[in-house]
């Protein structure tokens, strides 16, 4: 689906933004200050050239204080998120202050090259040929400027100072109609983006040390709460934040899907706009960041419809042998074939004794996603440590009991019916997070 070079982290998007934006800023400030110089053109702003051995972005816009190398790798990628989206909004306030009409006159009045041999020596002529400085312009501004770009380039090769005149203004209109229209949507997309980027460096649940090595946990909710939901949190928790290699057992034959569905939450994007292909550039750069990252970690999503009890522990074992399994997910216990019996509830229970041995023997922690029923009454009322009542001979096989409500995840340990209750906040584009005490 993403074809482009990926990036694995929000430092390295980033790092790209403000590369690109100090870019487009320094060729801004080049080619305005071309237009200043050649017709004697006041502009009055915080620099006193125009021309970026002056005033480059680099010195512009310099790291905030206290940013330096020994700082934490979110205040870094924010702060250099804030100064590109600094030098498109300076950007904007160039790109306004030159009026179409007043460079018109002043061309008309004085003639646009007073020195061709000036112009032709410029450095500006090397963003000419460069049709990349255009690339987020729609496509037939990208077009025209590259025509006129070629014609510009040809005129100061040949000094041909009427024909350089004619495409240095149609660069100069094009060029100005699309930066308007494209700086805003820029900065608004930068900070949307800035906005993630906070967002993913909170919240975040240390899943890992909540899952011990060696034991068996039950998350359980009724229908409708989000435990598939809340179990790829744990998975992208386990796998993508911590490192550790995590298999996602998918029992009803929906593998690929759970795996669109982690992707869109982890990147924070709505699911439904994948279906629809209506994405946009934002989200679509948020998800080439989360592909990055989930293909260089120890995530596997597995189609296991129909698997037996006997097949799981295999498959587990080869995983364990390649060095890629700390925590087994296995999505629903009710779904993985089991030698029938008399008793359908002592078969579960053998099961999950089963998984909890396996669990030692391989030293990983195996989180089992079992349903509740589904209750009668109009209102849901939030979980209560009674629901257990349904699944007590498979929490007696457990070490840990997860009760999931879209409220809280009450933590349950089996040997002393201990309990801890942690608050959540639910969305349905990124799932569960922990929410801010």
């Amino acid at each position: 689906m993403f074809e482009d070079k990926m990036t694995d982290s929000f430092e390295s998007l980033a790092e790209n933004e403000i590369n690109k934006a100090f870019r487009y800023y320094n060729y801004v400030r080049e080619f305005y200050g071309y237009l200043c110089d050649s017709l004697d053109l006041v502009f009055e702003d915080n620099c006193n050239e125009f021309d970026p051995a002056y005033a480059p972005a680099e010195k512009e816009f310099p790291p905030a204080d206290g940013i330096d190398e020994s700082s934490t790798d979110k205040a870094k990628s924010l702060d250099k998120m804030t100064r590109a989206i600094r030098a498109y909004g300076t950007m904007q306030t160039i790109v306004g202050a030159f009026d179409k009409d007043c460079i018109e006159n002043a061309a008309k009045n004085r003639g646009m090259l007073q020195d061709t041999h000036k112009f032709a020596l410029t450095s500006i002529a090397q963003w000419f040929p460069n049709p990349s400085i255009w690339r987020e312009f729609d496509e037939p501004a990208q077009k025209q400027l590259n025509e006129y770009s070629g014609n510009a380039q040809c005129a100061a090769l040949l000094l041909e100072p009427l024909s350089l005149e004619d495409a240095i203004h149609k660069i100069f209109v094009k060029q100005k109609k699309s930066l308007e229209k494209f700086l805003p949507q820029k900065i608004d997309n930068l900070k949307k983006l800035q906005a993630e980027m906070e967002r993913s460096y909170t919240g975040k649940a240390d899943w890992t040390n909540r899952l011990r090595k060696g034991e068996l946990t039950i998350l359980a909710s009724r229908p409708g709460v989000g435990i598939r939901t809340f179990a790829l949190n744990v998975a992208a928790s386990a796998a993508l934040d911590d490192g550790k290699g995590v298999v996602y057992f998918n029992l009803d034959n929906c593998g690929m899907r759970r795996g669109d569905q982690l992707l869109c939450q982890y990147a924070n994007v709505d699911y439904s706009k994948i279906c629809e292909e209506a994405l946009d550039k934002t989200e679509t750069q948020m998800l080439v960041t989360a592909v990055g990252k989930i293909m260089h970690s120890h995530l596997r999503i597995e189609d296991a419809t129909d698997m037996s009890l006997t097949e799981l522990a295999q498959k587990a074992r080869l995983y364990k042998q390649l060095k890629s399994l700390d925590v087994l997910i296995i999505d629903y216990l009710h779904l993985l074939k089991i030698r029938s019996g008399s008793n359908k509830a002592e078969s579960l229970k053998m099961a999950t004794w089963a998984l909890k041995n396996l669990a030692m023997e391989l030293n990983i922690s195996i989180l089992l996603l079992c349903p509740l029923s589904r209750i009668k009454s109009a209102e849901q009322s939030p979980v209560q440590q009674s629901d257990l009542n349904e699944v007590t001979e498979i929490a007696q096989e457990s070490d840990n009991v997860w009760l999931l409500d879209r409220a809280f995840l009450t933590i349950i340990k089996i040997a002393d019916n201990s309990t801890k209750k942690i608050p959540l906040h639910f969305t349905h584009k990124s799932g569960f997070t922990i929410k801010a005490q």
